[in-house]
Order: structure tokens, then C-alpha cells, then sequence
């Protein structure tokens, strides 16, 4: 499935409706965001049980249902996983 899709001036893209059909995704989504030379490639990434990604008040924020949910820990291990992706490059 092929199709061209742009990118308005704040640099958000929309995924057209039968993508995201076949994909079998409703929103909110989140994707992983690979660049690949001269390409983008989107993965999407299956919610963990319970944690869901909503907007509040024009910030992000990760419900997880009443489960503990450590913030710190959460973006020391984003940092540590971008740090050795910038290592293996």
C-alpha cells in the first residue's frame, strides 16, 4: 500500500484512514520511529496492559490504571537506550 502524505508547517504528519485500518489502529497510538537513510519507518508499538497515553491540559500523560508507575526510572531508561542506539552509529 503506497500513498503520499504531508507534512504541514509545525512538522506533524496524518496517517490516512485506510492505513490505519489495514494497521488495525485507533487513536491515541504510538509508534516507534526509525530513520533508515532517506526514510522514516513507523512500527506500532502494542500498548502495555493497562497504560494508556492521553492528552491532559496540552501535556502527555501515561495512565496506568492504578499500577505504580516510577517517572525517573522510566526516562533514565529512555536516556540509557538512546545513548547506546547514538554508541552503535
Amino acid at each position: 500500500m503506497e500513498t503520499i502524505i504531508t507534512m504541514d508547517r509545525l512538522g506533524r504528519l496524518v496517517i490516512p484512514g485506510h492505513i490505519r485500518k489495514a494497521l488495525q489502529v485507533s487513536s491515541p497510538a504510538a509508534f516507534k520511529a526509525e530513520v533508515m537513510g532517506n526514510k522514516v519507518e513507523l512500527t506500532v508499538i502494542t500498548p502495555e496492559s493497562g497504560r494508556v497515553v492521553k492528552k491532559r491540559r496540552g501535556l502527555l500523560v501515561i495512565s496506568t490504571g492504578g499500577k505504580e508507575f516510577n517517572a525517573a526510572e522510566a526516562v533514565s531508561a529512555v536516556r540509557e537506550e538512546r545513548s547506546s542506539d547514538f554508541e552503535r552509529r
